[in-house]
Parts: C-alpha cells; structure tokens; sequence
C-alpha cells in the first residue's frame, strides 16, 4: 500500500535513496511487513510504502518491489538500500542500484565469522571517512584473517561503506 499523497511528496522532494526492509510480526498473524523508507531535505525519515505477506521469500520480495515499480512509475539512477541479493533488485528496478546496510553487513559477517576481533574492524571500518584510516583497518583484517578479508573486498566498500 503506498498513500497518493507520500508518492507525490517523493517524487518532489525525497532524495533518490530507498531502504527496503522487513519486520515479523509476532502472535495470531504471523506475517512478514515489508516497508521502503527515505529522508528529506531535512533528514526526516519518511515511510512512503509497506506490503504484509505470509511468506519472506524471493518471490515475495519481488512481488513487493514490483507492486513499488507500479506505484513511483520509471525513475531513473535509485539507489536500494537492501540486505537481499542485489539480483532481486536488478530484475525490478534494471537502472537501479543496490548497497547493503552497513549494520546488515556486520550482521552477516559476525554469523559468518563468530570472532568479535573481526566484526570489531569491520564494524569500525564501514564508518570512517578517510581512504588511510579504511586500508589500516583492512590490513589488520588481512592479518587475522585472510577470509575475511577476501569476503569484505570481494563485496566491495563502494557496497557498504
């Protein structure tokens, strides 16, 4: 469902940035809530639409972003904030472009690796500013752990950083 009213404010106003997530929803329904969200020229976060599904799956996420795609019309250079394969977005939006959440990369590296020294760095690294601060940090990486350090440059900072 998205309100005329929010997709009007979007197209006018909202920067071209969209996060796409999705909560469960606990008790008799049992359902997953997808949402997309963006900010302002005030950075404001503004919800503009949201879908409730049985299932969380691929093709539900494709439904859902194809019921979005119906409702902004074409819009070129988006950008998708969004912890699913960037395959699922390049089928809807083919002009879009996905990055992974840095909180939602940590997640998934802290479930892959299960040592804290390494989601530590990478943890620290997805938030600086220079270009030397990021390559000491990832030379540190590098001498932990060789698999992490191939998993965070084979994803590419350009994706979460």
């Amino acid at each position: 469902m998205s309100l005329g009213g929010s997709l009007r404010e979007f197209r006018r106003c909202m920067c071209q940035v969209i996060a796409v997530d999705d909560t469960h929803l606990k008790g008799i329904f049992g359902t997953t809530m997808f949402a997309t969200t963006t900010q302002d020229e005030n950075e404001q976060v503004y919800q503009f639409s949201f879908g409730y599904d049985d299932l969380k799956n691929n093709l539900t996420w494709q439904w859902f972003l194809d019921c979005l795609k119906g409702a902004l019309g074409h819009i070129d250079d988006l950008v998708f904030i969004f912890d699913r394969h960037a395959s699922i977005i390049s089928k809807v939006f083919p002009y879009g472009t996905h990055i992974i959440c840095c909180w939602h990369f940590y997640k998934n590296t802290k479930k892959r690796y299960h040592r804290k020294d390494i989601t530590a760095i990478i943890d620290k690294a997805t938030r600086l500013y220079t270009e030397l601060k990021y390559n000491r940090h990832m030379e540190k990486l590098q001498s932990l752990h060789h698999n992490a350090f191939d998993y965070v440059n084979v994803t590419g900072p350009y994706k979460w950083s």
